[in-house]
């Protein structure tokens, strides 16, 4: 459950009751070494780790959580070995909670016996408010134009319950016209761009890039140059 809004949002409520916070994101190829001197800079350590060996990043990690109350937050973790490698970094004489986000299943069963959390899509009341939140912001009543909800209903079935897909879409049909035309040009779209993409997340993402102007097509593509999780 990587990048789950749900996670983030709990986070920031209850991280005030604890000395000390922390949230990062685990690249998919991932270095130990980076990880951890991403954990120093998260924490808010004041020391420059670029020329560090890791047993003194290891180091400067323990010593200032001694005795603290922490918490760390490692997100969109692919690979049930980061926690293993890293486990024995942090003091053990402490009050500490580790959550851990992914979208793999050997990850999440690391977790303490009950404390594993699997987020299920949205049921199709959940998705439809969530869809005219988002496609009909500008509305008072945020409700959908009863020609366009059949269309409407076409599109959410493609989103297969997932709060990106269903948020991607409806932001994206919120700067069309408010038209039967306009909404089904973007559905004919769809059912060409994605013939041979992962149904959900995937075809949806696609969408929206296709219908970017070549300029943004292009802005888009420099950013994809950069590498995974760096600061742009």
């Amino acid at each position: 459950m990587g990048g789950v809004g749900l996670v983030d949002h709990v986070y920031k409520i209850v991280k005030v009751n604890f000395d000390t916070a922390a949230w990062v994101t685990v690249a998919k190829s991932y270095q130990v070494k980076d990880l951890l001197k991403k954990i120093v800079r998260e924490l808010g350590i004041s020391v420059d780790t670029s020329n560090m060996d890791m047993r003194v990043v290891v180091g400067v990690i323990r010593n200032h959580l001694q005795g603290k109350i922490f918490i760390l937050v490692l997100d969109d973790v692919w690979e049930d070995d980061v926690w293993i490698k890293i486990v024995d970094v942090f003091p053990t004489n402490c009050i500490s909670r580790f959550v851990l986000t992914s979208q793999n299943y050997e990850v999440a069963s690391l977790a303490t016996s009950n404390c594993e959390i699997k987020v299920e899509p949205l049921g199709e009341g959940h998705t439809w408010e969530l869809f005219c939140k988002v496609a009909f912001r500008s509305s008072d009543d945020k409700g959908c134009p009863s020609d366009l909800h059949d269309l409407a209903v076409k599109f959410l079935q493609k989103c297969e319950g997932l709060p990106i897909a269903t948020a991607c879409i409806g932001r994206l049909l919120s700067c069309k016209p408010r038209s039967y035309i306009a909404w089904n040009n973007v559905y004919e779209l769809e059912m060409q761009s994605t013939k041979n993409v992962i149904p959900g997340v995937d075809a949806i993402l696609k969408v929206s890039l296709e219908d970017l102007s070549f300029y943004l097509k292009s802005c888009f593509l420099h950013c994809a140059l950069f590498p995974e999780d760096s600061a742009m």
